[in-house]
């Protein structure tokens, strides 16, 4: 038995609207910034950005498909789609730097010269606009699509500041190849980034147990419940990030009430655990109930 209790509301869609228009500015700002100025360090922000502007969008579409209902052919929803869809982006930012390490590498062989002005007014565009996108994710970080955008916004404005540090280093120096290392170590940054969401997207494809629940400690609570002998066929997994579901068999006593050890079981893992998709079959030692 079980019930989804994850609820998105109209007012999720507000800030990652707003955060995508945003977003979608600095790209475009980043993007012609780094081919007026020269500086591979925008254009390797202005990559992340358009990775990150895909997690966005992601983050959206997975709030308005999550209104969807359930129906005969999809059970769940379509709660994974973002799932998907984070493993899809992870792989598209592994390939996308490897082509801007690449021209970091000539860079920093053969450094040409970097317009810095623009390149640090492009910049500082940017980190306007990702703390502004920031800001108005910020309130509602306790839901756990708009943490996802969240932290997609931030990794953005730290790109930004690597390349207003570019730009001031090239200023007051005139050492090119600092547009170069830049670029590399936002790279380096992405890469960790994006082997984390592919990590977690794969660990979730295959029904792996949410990383803050133990399962021997939720089989031990249940086990410790009045009446109850043993616990056995216990399965946890995420549906997708912050859904998690549960099921299990739990053995019990011929003189324990069956609806009264399903309840009480169905009270400890929602106030316990958090887990309130459940599904508990209740058996005797002589077979189900």
């Amino acid at each position: 038995m079980g019930e989804d209790h994850v609820h998105h509301e109209a007012r999720d869609l507000r800030p990652l609207t707003a955060a995508m228009t945003l977003t979608a500015t600095i790209f475009l700002a980043e993007l012609a910034g780094g081919w007026w100025s020269g500086s591979l360090a925008l254009i390797a922000d202005a990559t992340h950005v358009a990775v990150d502007l895909l997690g966005l969008g992601m983050s959206l579409f997975a709030a308005v498909l999550a209104r969807l209902p359930a129906d005969p052919k999809r059970t769940f929803g379509y709660r994974r789609v973002e799932v998907l869809a984070a493993l899809g982006n992870a792989v598209a930012l592994m390939v996308a730097t490897g082509f801007i390490l690449r021209e970091a590498w000539a860079r920093w062989t053969f450094a040409g010269p970097v317009a810095a002005k623009p390149m640090l007014a492009v910049a500082c565009v940017g980190l306007a606009c990702n703390l502004g996108s920031a800001a108005m994710l910020w309130r509602d970080r306790t839901n756990m699509n708009l943490r996802g955008a969240l932290l997609h916004v931030l990794s953005d404005a730290a790109g930004s500041l690597g390349a207003i540090l570019a730009a001031l280093v090239i200023l007051a120096t005139g050492w090119y190849e600092i547009d170069a290392l830049v670029s590399a170590l936002i790279c380096a940054g992405i890469i960790v980034t994006a082997f984390w969401l592919m990590r977690d997207s794969v660990h979730i494809l295959l029904e792996g147990a949410p990383a803050h629940l133990n399962l021997e400690d939720i089989r031990a609570a249940l086990a410790g419940m009045k009446g109850v002998r043993e616990v056995h066929d216990l399965h946890l997994w995420s549906v997708t990030q912050g859904q998690e579901a549960m099921s299990a068999h739990v053995v019990i006593e011929p003189s324990r009430d069956p609806a009264a050890a399903l309840k009480e079981g169905r009270e400890l893992l929602s106030e316990r655990f958090g887990l309130t998709h459940v599904t508990l079959q209740v058996e005797t030692e002589a077979g189900k109930l």
